[in-house]
């Protein structure tokens, strides 16, 4: 369980690195090359992919900080977790999700991520 909560922590350590070539070592130390990662609004498959698509939701929420909320979840080769997504010191998330992941080795090899609080549309 030790190493699902640090790989955890280290995925959600990835969205949030700003620099692209920290972000970059964390993807591959985390991900297997050609992992796959889908969600209601995206469905990419290998580092660039996932890398994209941290880059993309880091644009539209700058300065927001995501973290894991709850407990990690693991059984056999799947990890469920949930997460939050908020601006610094904000009392409440913006975004609520949660992820199944499922380990390739000591890695991941697919998300599935879920949401269930999105900000509206004004």
């Amino acid at each position: 369980m030790d190493n699902a909560n640090s790989l955890v922590e280290r995925y959600i350590q990835s969205w949030n690195e700003i620099d692209p070539v920290r972000r970059r070592k964390l993807l591959e130390d985390i991900f297997v090359e050609h992992a796959e990662y889908t969600d209601p609004m995206i469905d990419v498959q290998g580092w660039n992919g996932i890398d994209a698509t941290i880059a993309s939701v880091q644009k539209m929420f700058p300065g927001h900080v995501f973290t894991v909320a709850g407990t990690v979840d693991a059984h056999h080769d799947t990890l469920r977790f949930h997460w939050h997504l908020a601006a610094p010191n904000a009392d409440e998330p913006l975004v609520i999700g949660f992820d199944v992941a499922k380990l390739d080795g000591d890695r991941i090899g697919q998300v599935y991520g879920f949401l269930d609080k999105v900000p509206t549309a004004s």
